[in-house]
């Protein structure tokens, strides 16, 4: 199994022993389908099937994608995908479990990226404003927007001999 490290947490290749912490990831980051007026289980299947969609379109448009599970202590508490483009690391969605927001998970990720990569690229939905937040602290600069997402990137600092 391939395994890395983001900071202090590890992160693992997910399995098919994941797909419940997965389906609920993906519910926890999608408020919209929690509140329709519809029972659980036909939300569930909503968000099952919707995640499916959205792994699949990943994989059509990035052609070379990792995913990993970020753990503490062994237990998933999130989920990074990557892509190499236009030659920057695209953060392609991270995603955190309610429980463990707020607790420097995103961070901790982004950190691990920036000591690795010159040039990390992603997109957020202009609403979430404490991701947009945690980028702009992190350095992230405003590439682009439109109505519903924002694109930023962050650029390795080089010295420059004097």
């Amino acid at each position: 199994m391939r395994e890395r490290r983001f900071g202090h947490l590890g992160a693992r290749a997910p399995t098919s022993a994941d797909e419940a912490f997965l389906d609920a990831l993906y519910l926890d980051s999608r408020p919209d389908l929690g509140a329709l007026p519809v029972p659980r289980g036909v939300i569930e299947g909503i968000a099952r099937h919707q995640r499916a969609m959205q792994v699949e379109d990943y994989a059509r448009r990035y052609a070379a994608l990792e995913t990993w599970l970020v753990t503490d202590r062994e237990t998933p508490i999130a989920r990074v995908v990557l892509a190499e483009a236009d030659g920057a690391v695209r953060v392609v969605d991270l995603s955190v479990a309610l429980a463990a927001r707020r607790k420097g998970i995103a961070s901790s990720v982004l950190h691990a990226l920036q000591e690795e990569s010159d040039r990390i690229a992603l997109r957020v939905r202009t609403e979430n404003l404490a991701a947009r937040r945690l980028y702009e602290g992190l350095g992230f600069t405003l590439l682009q927007a439109d109505d519903a997402t924002m694109e930023l990137e962050w650029r390795q600092k080089r010295e420059h001999p004097e």
